[in-house]
C-alpha cells in the first residue's frame, strides 16, 4: 500500500502489516497456480475427446479387441500405472498417456467409451 493510498484509508503502511516481500511472495503463488492451471487445462486438451477412435488401449488393439470388457480388464489392472493408447482424432494419429486413478465419479478413466458405431 503507498503513503498516499495508507492515508487515504486512514492507516499507514506499517499498521497494514503487509510488506512490498509478502506481495512479491503472493505474486509468484498467483503465477504458480496460474501455471498449474495452464499445465491441467493443457493435459485436458491433449487427453481423450468426443469422437477419437481407439486404435489401441494398452495391450488391446484393432487385432486382438473382441469387446469393451478387454479394455475394462487392461484399465483395472493398470490402476495408478501409465497406459499408451492411440487414437485416430480429425483424421490424424494422436499418441496418449493415461493413468486410471480413483476418483469421485465412477470408473479409473473419468469418461465413458462407447463402441464405434459403422
Amino acid at each position: 500500500m503507498s503513503e498516499k493510498e495508507a492515508r487515504q484509508s486512514g492507516g499507514s503502511p506499517e499498521a497494514s502489516g503487509v510488506t512490498v516481500s509478502d506481495l512479491q511472495e503472493l505474486i509468484r503463488r498467483k503465477e504458480e497456480i496460474e501455471a498449474q492451471i495452464k499445465a491441467n487445462y493443457d493435459v485436458l486438451e491433449s487427453g481423450l475427446q468426443v469422437d477419437d477412435e481407439i486404435v489401441e488401449f494398452g495391450s488391446v488393439n484393432t487385432q486382438n479387441f473382441q469387446s469393451l470388457q478387454n479394455i475394462g480388464s487392461v484399465v483395472q489392472h493398470s490402476e495408478g500405472k501409465p497406459l499408451n493408447v492411440t487414437v485416430i482424432r480429425r483424421g490424424e494419429k494422436h499418441q496418449l498417456r493415461l493413468v486410471p486413478t480413483r476418483w469421485a465419479g465412477k470408473g479409473l478413466l473419468g469418461c465413458n467409451i462407447i463402441p464405434l458405431q459403422r
